[in-house]
């Protein structure tokens, strides 16, 4: 009988609806010994409790991304997978919510504090918009935005694979030459080698003076330092952030005190607790990665680690 765990990141999560999976919550005081004896975990393991896990023959994640087991460190002989595919809508309206917000300068007129009129706004309807990163948060984002008559411009690493709701797909080698005439630029990547650091202070100069910037993939990919001395300077016209670098970002930073731009903590993604719909999308993945599991089929969603 294969021993099958779920480590949940609160105490107050509910329990894992599988059938035969034992939920373990950080208090629980067996939680260590469980580890190491379970074949198979659903969670998030840290590295450290992985290593703990002597008959560990597969890890489903209940995040998308698996960055946190990209330094090397995870058992090999192990398959690992993820929840990729559960969080595209709850992102994508994340997204839209903070862009028509820094259109119609809401954040500024909250915190103007009073009857006043502060000046030009921005049309979502007949924009162009430059998406980086076109898998199920892109391509969900991709699709909404045509629906409000927005021209796409997507950043992925095949151009030439046919993706819904993109009029014009590009690399990342190449996305320099689209830059200038984006109107919002809207990023939804993971973290890589390619990708840490790509926006600098020098690529956010090639952005239109009016552009609007989100982030919602990972904080890695944009200098904050640098889209706080473009926003106070008036090179851009709006900044939200869901995600940034470092984490939480510092209350003295000055992006906090910017009138046109949108903090939130990481929460775009969010679905344990906040989200029913995104919560049952998980469940569903990992039960069709537990029948495959027992079947001896491929993995959705499995991780080629270095």
């Amino acid at each position: 009988m294969q021993k099958m765990i779920y480590l949940a990141e609160t105490d107050s999560e509910r329990d894992c609806p599988l059938q035969g999976v034992c939920t373990l919550r950080p208090s629980d005081p067996e939680r260590e010994n469980e580890i190491g004896s379970a074949e198979i975990i659903f969670g998030n393991p840290t590295v450290d409790e992985l290593h703990r896990a002597k008959a560990l023959k597969w890890v489903q994640m209940t995040w998308a991304g698996a960055d946190r087991y990209l330094s090397g460190d995870f058992p090999r002989n192990v398959h690992l997978t993820t929840a990729s595919g559960a969080f595209g809508e709850t992102i994508a309206e994340h997204t839209l919510a903070m862009l028509f917000a820094l259109c119609r300068r809401l954040p500024a007129y909250i915190r103007a504090g009073a009857w006043c009129d502060l000046g030009c706004e921005k049309q979502v309807c007949g924009a162009t918009a430059m998406i980086f990163g076109c898998g199920d948060l892109g391509g969900s984002l991709a699709r909404r935005l045509k629906a409000l008559g927005v021209t796409t411009v997507g950043v992925c690493r095949n151009a030439r694979q046919r993706r819904e709701g993109f009029d014009v797909l590009t690399t990342l080698e190449c996305a320099e030459l689209f830059l200038p005439e984006a109107d919002f630029v809207l990023c939804a990547l993971p973290h890589s080698a390619q990708t840490a650091g790509y926006f600098d202070s020098l690529r956010i100069g090639l952005l239109k003076q009016d552009a609007i910037f989100i982030n919602v993939g990972r904080g890695s990919l944009a200098d904050i330092g640098a889209l706080a001395q473009a926003l106070s300077e008036g090179r851009l016209f709006g900044v939200g952030l869901d995600v940034t670098d470092p984490e939480p970002l510092p209350q003295e930073h000055p992006l906090w005190t910017q009138p046109n731009a949108i903090i939130t903590p990481h929460v775009a993604g969010v679905s344990f607790g906040h989200l029913p719909q995104t919560e049952h999308k998980i469940w569903a993945i990992c039960e069709e990665n537990l029948v495959r599991y027992r079947r001896g089929e491929a993995l959705k969603n499995e991780v080629k680690l270095p």
